[in-house]
C-alpha cells in the first residue's frame, strides 16, 4: 500500500530545474572523467600491457 502511495506522489511532484552550483557540479565531473579517459588512453599508448 505504501509503495502505491510513493508512486503517485513522484508522479504528482513538478520537475524542478537544477541549481546553479548542481550545473557546475555535473560539469566538473564530466570535464574530469574525460580528462582522466585521455589520460588512460594515452598511457595505455605509451605503455601497453605485454602479458
Amino acid at each position: 500500500m505504501s509503495q502505491l502511495n510513493v508512486g503517485e506522489e513522484f508522479r504528482k511532484a513538478q520537475a524542478e530545474p537544477l541549481l546553479p552550483i548542481e550545473k557546475k557540479l555535473i560539469g566538473w565531473s564530466l570535464g574530469i572523467g574525460l580528462v582522466l579517459l585521455a589520460v588512460l588512453a594515452i598511457a595505455n599508448h605509451l605503455f601497453p600491457a605485454s602479458i
